[in-house]
């Protein structure tokens, strides 16, 4: 099964709950960058994320960043630490990130009934590849 998420989408739903409308562009399939620009005077805020490698259980990513980031990610790391226990880890020293979407709350119900095989991006989009269990 194939679920296809636009970078549109996603920055609506970013936009909705953060104020904010981030821009994503697409590096290669494993690879893509998030850009932000908070006003006029500011510099952009950008990152770059590449997908490590994906199993059954664990997400690896690492990413890069220039330093205003890099705080930002300091700070939210935090807010993900609180809001989902165990199901994230940010080694901000090594620029890495591993998502265990067992241990998150909001997935267990349907990670009964699939599993996750990849992530791809490609122009303008997210392709999440699932299998049923």
């Amino acid at each position: 099964m194939k679920v296809v998420i636009t970078y549109n989408e996603i920055s609506d739903i970013i936009e909705k709950r953060l104020r904010i409308r981030p821009d994503f562009t697409t590096i290669d399939t494993n690879t893509f960058k998030a850009s932000y620009k908070p006003g006029f005077l500011m510099p952009t805020i950008t990152i770059r994320f590449h997908i490590n490698n994906i199993s059954q259980d664990v997400i690896s990513l690492s990413y890069e960043c220039n330093t205003a980031a890099a705080l930002m990610i300091s700070g939210a790391v935090a807010y993900l630490e609180e809001k989902i226990p165990s199901g994230i880890e940010v080694n901000t020293g090594q620029k890495q990130i591993k998502i265990y979407p067992h241990r998150i709350k909001q997935m267990e119900k349907v990670l009964e009934y699939v599993t996750l095989s990849n992530i791809v991006f490609e122009d303008n989009t997210v392709n999440v590849g699932l299998t049923i269990a």
